[in-house]
């Protein structure tokens, strides 16, 4: 047995071979972009989890707690949470009215018209449950809960 050149169909055989090749290229190139996609989504996911989760242990407790004692915003308490690293997180996915409010220097009066104590009365820990709000807005923006 011999080979001979002569007798072979070359353009059949091209199609043969480099058909199944450029598939397996396009194929491997399409799966591999398709996985990059789906990770990109999983990493974004996970760092939002991640802030939300940094805002809710770290900032919320540097405003006050819903059974602590009334304070006064304006100031140092106000200097601190605004130059901590979380509230930068979170500032630029804060709704514009709620960066006023957060933000501003006045120094807010709540007057109860009933005579009995307050328990936890949202007003009388003013930033704390605009905070909280946009937190819960920004996790169902987030598709998270």
């Amino acid at each position: 047995m011999t080979a001979t050149l002569e007798g072979i169909d070359w353009i059949a055989a091209a199609k043969a071979i480099a058909g199944p090749a450029i598939g397996f290229v396009f194929g491997s190139l399409l799966t591999s972009y398709v996985q990059w996609g789906f990770e990109k989504k999983k990493q974004i996911l996970a760092r939002r989890r991640e802030l939300v989760t940094g805002w809710r242990m770290n900032l919320l407790p540097m405003i006050g707690q819903p059974t602590a004692q009334q304070f006064v915003w304006a100031g140092d308490r106000q200097r601190a949470v605004m130059s901590s690293p979380y509230y930068a997180s979170l500032r630029p996915h804060l709704s514009a009215a709620a960066i006023k409010q957060i933000e501003d220097p006045m120094i807010k009066i709540f007057v109860r018209t009933k005579p009995q104590p307050p328990s936890h009365d949202w007003n009388h820990h003013y930033p704390l449950k605009i905070v909280v709000d946009e937190i819960a807005r920004i996790e169902h923006k987030w598709k998270l809960v």
